[in-house]
């Protein structure tokens, strides 16, 4: 059974993940269901990070090999 700072870990999203939300919302602040979610990877300037694999809220966790929380 994870404990809770194991589960809290794996929620956070990598550091590298960005989306135009990000330079305008507040931290903390709820989502915004009209948001675009278009999100990018700063290492590779594009919407898949390094390993591949789609960039994303919920896809830019821990477990991927890429992941920098």
């Amino acid at each position: 059974m994870p404990t809770e700072q194991e589960t809290f870990n794996l929620s956070l999203p990598c550091r590298h993940l960005r989306s135009k939300e990000m330079y305008y919302e507040s931290t903390g602040q709820e989502d915004n269901p009209f948001s675009n979610a278009i999100y990018w990877c700063t290492q590779t300037q594009e919407n898949f990070g390094p390993d591949g694999l789609p960039c994303g809220k919920t896809e830019c966790c821990a477990g991927r090999v890429c992941h920098l929380p």
